[in-house]
């Protein structure tokens, strides 16, 4: 078909993601709708070998010649959910109407999401599809179990042979306190907790990476990293950036030790505890976890797990 295909995903991180998987199929005749924002604050070099396909925010069209121009009959548009809602992108709309749209990681979207999409393109949309799935090949089973019936109501299910007993440790920083660092938070001693760890499994070779939910909480740690001359480049990730990737071992510094802050957000939460594929430790106060926290997923996957996770 000659009709073009929009792709349409939660966050930044996911739309990336799919620019990704078709550069490594050699498709190319896409282009990737982008705020300057998230092309130079955070990924620019992953954009090398899509700089063609790439149109920044800050270049948007203003006329519909301009736009025809830029998209050169391209086959695919990416962009992100909030994107499609961008009165910024009429001249791309109007030269490719949004007719097929494809949702990616749809059961990451929040129901509400959609309706200011369906309400501005309904007329124009024939066809929607929603991409996801019920099987996942990469946590351990005794995580994907838990986040199954915690978060998909027993419908995920595992699909491999890693089944070891207790794939996942909470180390408990008794004296970690967070505390507010600009617009984030940052917390000193699950930073020094999570630095040692760090140093344990890079003298192992294992193949390990560190998320946190703050920003300042990733900063910190990649200067105590480099401080203690370890590995530090491409180490450390906020959660939002680590969406969509994995590693055989996780560790999360969770930062928070009064507020909930993060926590109550349930679908950040789980793409938090979901990134391991052998091992994850998470690092925070006991105290809050089972206190203030328990309500929420990580206070759930600890009470779920016992106390025989606790270290």
């Amino acid at each position: 078909s000659s009709r073009t295909i929009w792709i349409a995903a939660q966050s930044n991180v996911a739309v990336k993601n799919v620019a990704e998987k078709f550069d490594k199929i050699k498709f190319y005749d896409f282009k990737l709708l982008v705020s300057v924002e998230f092309h130079f604050g955070w990924h620019e070099h992953l954009y090398e070998r899509l700089t063609p396909c790439v149109i920044r925010s800050d270049s948007f069209d203003k006329s519909v010649v301009g736009a025809s121009r830029r998209l050169c009959g391209a086959r695919v548009i990416l962009c992100t959910l909030s994107m499609l809602s961008n009165d910024d992108i009429a001249p791309y709309v109007h030269v490719n109407p949004v007719d097929i749209l494809i949702f990616d990681e749809g059961s990451q979207i929040e129901l509400g999401n959609y309706v200011p999409v369906l309400h501005r393109f309904g007329r124009t949309l024939t066809k929607i599809a929603f991409i996801g799935d019920d099987k996942q090949y990469r946590m351990p089973s005794a995580i994907g179990d838990f986040i199954s019936q915690a978060v998909y109501n027993g419908k995920l299910k595992t699909c491999h042979g890693n089944s070891v007993s207790l794939p996942c440790r909470f180390v408990d920083v008794e004296r970690g306190r967070e505390t507010k660092s600009g617009k984030s938070w940052t917390n000193s001693s699950e930073a020094r907790v999570v630095v040692q760890i760090a140093g344990v499994y890079q003298a192992k070779g294992l193949d390990f990476r560190i998320i946190t939910p703050y920003d300042a909480q990733r900063a910190l740690i990649e200067h105590e990293l480099k401080t203690a001359k370890l590995r530090h480049e491409d180490k450390v990730f906020n959660v939002d950036s680590f969406q969509g990737n994995e590693a055989e071992h996780i560790i999360v510094s969770v930062v928070k030790s009064d507020k909930l802050g993060f926590l109550t957000d349930q679908r950040r939460t789980n793409v938090m505890l979901t990134r391991c594929k052998k091992t994850m430790v998470i690092c925070t106060s006991k105290a809050f976890v089972c206190g203030p926290a328990a309500p929420t997923l990580i206070g759930k996957l600890a009470t779920a797990l016992g106390p025989q996770a606790w270290v």
